[in-house]
């Protein structure tokens, strides 16, 4: 008896010891988030679990010896994973991974009763209570951490890649953890500020008190991507995504955009919260794919996760995700805790060489409605504001480590180093050098740069082939100084022209520059002598030039002195006074029809005064320029110019007054209108020459100008008095998707119509001898001008395509010197989401 029953217990010792688990963690493959209460089961031996709030799990080995492992989950195709119990190691830890998403299959089922449809309800009638933006004020502490990774990269992709091979090396640093395409973290950078926010009216004040950047040294940057804070509310109507409108799955009638369905209920701290799923009903329209859990008792969203379709209106985005989470404050309101956003990017196609950039922003410290809050935005210039303090960049690692909100993983750990490596090495700092001379034409030797590269080499009738060379100083040379300038050389004409500038701006004066140049050369397509205009003296645009129009050119000398003062509010001032030399080129009329005082010279001298309000303008600087990036305020702009006869040679005195308005806002489901009004007045007792007059601006290229007349000729209509106005409608897919099988491409409509009215007084038109001679200057004599057009955007990505009609207005005396086409078909290209 005692002999049975020590067999029975060793028996049993060792049937318990051959019981052994399999442990791991459920997460998204593309996010990296623990994904709660996943389904974890057994294929064959048919048993299995669900994994904590955590992802956590801890099933017991199947007892089949090749079974497979399902992970299954709401939203995802299910992920599956082979197991071999003889050669499993039992201290093994899993991370399984779900990283395709499923946006087919279920069965919708319309039904009053439905479960998730009664969810929704109850959270869009709770909105207003559970809305974190309907606090007046509030302000927290806000850590943000901005990584970009390069994905699929592995040996062979680099090894195929010739430019890449040198840098197989970096690949010791992919994330080995899981059985997923690998990826490469190439930048971080990471930010700790405070901020203030007040809501009706809205302002925004952001202080950064720590930052770490690699790579990015310009402050500009620094506050345009470390300053980025909430932007995305889901409780909200519509969400703005990459200059496009998604229908929000709690807008309050996202039910007739979203199929919901009501998964479980779980119960997680000792409260209740709902899981609901939702997708798009139709294929091709710019919603989501997701989740949420919703508190039982509030109604209110604890977690949302949202992901951009496949067949959403969107570019070069292969998969986002982003991912936001409240937690409730003891009074019981609900408050932004976490946001985290990961986009796929990729240039090319999605198989080859992509980019993820992950954003996560995390807010603590929480206060709302106090004084201080008031205190500090009642300081802002402008709505939004974002200051980084000066000792930002000098906080050493143990501050970091003590004031994250979140510790780095090992793979951001690792970024830092690599980044000064990459810096080490001679052929990355070519191969960057090589990128940016290409991209942005210039290349930077030291103390000076040369370029840009696209005006070396050009042609046109006058000066045949044209050679041109620029140069110009660099921050290394002085940090507020920049001078440039450029020579060129016509070949035909035999004749030199070129150009000498500086400016300087101010340090610490808060928005004051100065700079002066002179100037001799054509005017080569410009039409206010604005260096914003496009030009023809680069290697391209004469290949573009519509055929059977007569060029025609401006040869001018100028004199320029210019001061400005922006202020932080978004207004701007400057003061201009420039002496200009004109003899306008074959077929225009040359200055000596223009003769005073037994003068042949057309010499001008005026003063400008220009004033500019762009509130909502965020501005990127560089040495040589400024990136301006319009927000969805209105942008205002008036010019006063006096000129002055007998000052510097001067021979003309005249008044002028021009103003302007440019707007572009969004019509909730119906893509987005931007516009443009404008209108001027030159007074003046004496008839003024051509030059000096509103020259309307025309386009005599195949590609289309968004800012001129694309069927009316350059120097073809010209007024003292004008108003005019431009229109541009971008339906975006609204009407496209109308059409089955038009739904996923990406392709876009828009309209539009421009139009101008303007005149001329009787002494103008005498002096100007309009509508007579060998070319016809023209007058639109109290006419509107109008064009009006269509066409698709976003053709294969990068192409546009404008069908543009133009109305007719009298004319006198019609020559061949001023064609006019009345249809034209209009190309161009753009880079955009």
């Amino acid at each position: 008896m005692l002999r049975n029953l020590i067999l029975f217990l060793l028996l049993s010792c060792n049937l318990q010891a051959q019981v052994f688990t399999v442990k791991g963690k459920t997460q998204s493959g593309f996010t990296k988030e623990a994904i709660p209460f996943a389904s974890v089961y057994w294929k064959k031996a048919g048993y299995g679990i669900t994994s904590d709030s955590l992802g956590h799990f801890n099933i017991v080995a199947s007892k089949v010896i090749n079974d497979t492992l399902v992970i299954s989950y709401i939203g995802f195709e299910d992920a599956k994973y082979p197991f071999n119990q003889k050669a499993f190691n039992d201290s093994s830890f899993w991370v399984v991974e779900l990283s395709t998403l499923k946006t087919s299959g279920d069965v919708v089922v319309k039904s009053k009763f439905s479960k998730g449809l009664r969810w929704w309800k109850n959270i869009v009638a709770h909105k207003i209570e559970n809305d974190p933006y309907k606090y007046g004020q509030y302000a927290c502490e806000v850590y943000n951490k901005l990584e970009l990774d390069l994905n699929n990269a592995n040996k062979e992709s680099f090894n195929n890649i010739k430019l890449l091979k040198p840098f197989s090396f970096l690949l010791d640093n992919i994330d080995s953890i899981t059985e997923s395409k690998p990826f490469l973290p190439i930048f971080i950078t990471e930010s700790l500020s405070d901020l203030f926010i007040k809501n009706k009216p809205y302002k925004s004040r952001e202080i950064i008190k720590a930052a770490q950047t690699n790579g990015i040294k310009n402050e500009s940057i620094l506050q345009f991507i470390g300053g980025v804070h909430q932007k995305i509310n889901v409780y909200q109507n519509q969400i703005k995504l990459f200059g496009k409108e998604f229908i929000s799955p709690f807008s309050d009638i996202a039910n007739k955009y979203y199929y919901f369905k009501g998964v479980d209920t779980q119960v997680i701290n000792n409260e209740k919260y709902f899981h609901l799923y939702f997708k798009p009903l139709r294929e091709g329209e710019n919603c989501f794919v997701g989740d949420c859990w919703i508190h039982s008792t509030s109604w209110a969203l604890q977690k949302v996760t949202v992901n951009i379709p496949a067949s959403a209106d969107v570019n070069f985005i292969n998969r986002m995700t982003i991912i936001q989470e409240f937690k409730k404050l003891p009074s019981g309101s609900w408050i932004f805790a976490k946001d985290k956003a990961i986009i796929d990017v990729s240039p090319l196609k999605k198989d080859k060489l992509t980019f993820i950039a992950r954003k996560t922003t995390t807010y603590s410290k929480h206060n709302l409605n106090a004084e201080e809050i008031e205190t500090e935005l009642a300081q802002n210039k402008k709505n939004e504001v974002v200051i980084v303090l000066e000792d930002a960049r000098e906080k050493n690692n143990s501050f970091w480590e003590s004031n994250r909100h979140e510790a780095l993983s090992t793979n951001e750990k690792k970024v830092f180093k690599m980044i000064d490596t990459l810096k080490t090495i001679p052929l990355f700092k070519k191969y960057a050098a090589t990128a940016e001379f290409l991209i942005d034409g210039y290349k930077k030797l030291g103390k000076i740069e040369i370029g840009p590269w696209t005006k070396w080499v050009s042609g046109n009738p006058y000066e045949g082939f044209r050679l041109r060379f620029d140069i110009g100083t660099t921050e290394k040379f002085n940090k507020y100084l920049r001078i440039n300038a450029y020579a060129a050389y016509g070949f035909k004409d035999a004749m030199w022209k070129g150009k000498l500038a500086f400016n300087y701006k101010f340090p610490k004066s808060k928005g004051w520059s100065v700079g002066a140049s002179y100037t001799n050369d054509l005017d080569n397509g410009r039409i206010r002598f604005s260096e914003d205009d496009a030009t023809i003296d680069n290697v391209f645009n004469q290949l573009l030039r519509r055929k059977g129009i007569p060029i025609k050119f401006i040869n001018y000398k100028e004199k320029k002195v210019i001061v400005t003062k922006e202020f932080e509010s978004g207004f701007t001032v400057a003061a201009t006074l420039h002496q200009t030399d004109y003899d306008a080129l074959d077929p225009l009329p040359r200055r000596r029809f223009f003769a005073r005082n037994q003068k042949e010279a057309l010499i001008n001298t005026e003063a400008l005064l220009r004033f500019r309000y762009a509130p909502g303008e965020k501005k990127i600087s560089n040495h040589r320029k400024n990136i301006r990036i319009r927000g969805n305020d209105p942008i205002y702009e008036l010019r006063i110019g006096k000129g002055f006869d007998g000052l510097m040679n001067g021979g003309y005195q005249y008044l002028k007054y021009n103003v302007s308005m440019w707007h572009k806002f969004r019509i909730p489901r119906w893509g987005q209108i931007s516009y443009n009004l404008y209108g001027g007045r030159i007074l003046s007792k004496d008839s003024l020459p051509f030059p000096l007059l509103e020259v309307h601006p025309g386009n005599e290229f195949y590609t289309y100008n968004r800012n001129g007349f694309n069927l009316m000729n350059r120097f073809e209509n010209f007024s003292d008095k004008y108003i005019g106005f431009e229109v541009e409608h971008n339906l975006e897919k609204k009407l496209i998707n109308l059409i089955p099988f038009m739904r996923k491409n990406k392709v876009r409509q828009f309209w539009n119509i421009k139009g101008v009215w303007g005149d001329l007084n009787t002494k103008n038109r005498a002096y100007n001898k309009i509508e007579f001679g060998d070319y016809q200057l023209r007058t639109l004599r109290g006419y509107t001008y109008l064009e009006f057009g269509t066409g698709f955007d976003n053709i294969f990505k990068f192409f546009r395509i404008d069908f543009v009609w133009r109305r007719n207005i009298p004319i006198l005396n019609p020559r061949l010197y001023q064609p006019v086409q009345n249809f034209g078909v209009f190309g161009s290209l753009r880079i955009q989401f």
